[in-house]
């Protein structure tokens, strides 16, 4: 039987007294609590890291990643209210089945969330999952910063498949996928859409977006902590959007190794 790691919750708030979260009106959060460990048990840990994020700033809007990819060639229905994300972590549950919580609508990849301007964040999005008006899109229309919970950021950067559509990187391109989902209690079948990888890149070797982190960290300020296996990181998103423009300008390639 696999020991479950603890984290002192005292530790944890030294690193979240240093995250300027007071200074922080939106805040998006990717998250692999499992990597940092857990206070007591995992409820009392998802509601600690939730109380202290409001704690600090009362106002603060967050986000989570509530993709469902599992739903893509699947008899599943989308239902914007009570389908479970899909592998995007126990914290981006736990916000998508707050009350007072928003989701936006597309099928494959959604975004949920909570705070005083949550509910205007994501109106009518694109069917396109990372197009100018897409959920991604909508972040840089605001300041948000970027939280990583867990795991090293490059892991998590699921806001990169935008900034790629954004530099429209030669090695994607647009598909199509029939979805079906629940709408004023008819079911409908549409398609939305994603940019996926071209065939002859399918099986290239990719970094993980190691080269494009490690751009990032050499020329922008963050926030850095370890705990455990686990990493905090903070930065803001402007600033990862800058770089990444940056280097995929210069090596459009970037994304592979």
């Amino acid at each position: 039987m696999l020991k479950v790691k603890k984290i002192d919750e005292i530790k944890l708030i030294k690193v979240f007294d240093k995250l300027d979260l007071d200074k922080t009106e939106f805040l998006f959060i990717a998250s692999d609590l499992g990597s940092l460990g857990i206070v007591n048990n995992k409820a009392y840990t998802l509601d600690l890291v939730f109380n202290l994020l409001k704690n600090y700033n009362k106002n603060i809007n967050l986000v989570v990643p509530t993709a469902t990819f599992n739903l893509i060639q699947s008899r599943m229905i989308f239902d914007i209210n009570n389908t479970r994300s899909f592998k995007m972590g126990a914290f981006s549950e736990y916000l998508r089945k707050k009350e007072n919580s928003f989701r936006s609508f597309h099928p494959i990849w959604s975004l949920c969330a909570i705070g005083p301007k949550a509910n205007h964040l994501f109106n009518d999005v694109s069917t396109h999952a990372y197009d100018m008006n897409s959920s991604f899109a909508r972040l840089f229309e605001k300041d948000f910063s970027f939280l990583a919970l867990g795991k090293h950021p490059r892991f998590m950067l699921s806001i990169i498949h935008h900034l790629e559509h954004v530099n429209k990187v030669p090695y994607r391109f647009k598909k199509g996928f029939k979805m079906k989902f629940v709408q004023k209690e008819k079911i409908i079948e549409q398609d939305f859409y994603l940019d996926v990888l071209k065939e002859e890149f399918r099986y290239k070797p990719r970094a993980r977006n190691k080269k494009i982190f490690k751009y990032f960290e050499q020329n922008y300020k963050y926030n850095e902590f370890k705990i455990n296996d686990g990493y905090i990181y903070k930065f803001r998103l402007d600033d990862f959007k800058e770089s990444t423009n940056n280097l995929m300008k210069k090596d459009p390639y970037c994304w592979f190794k």
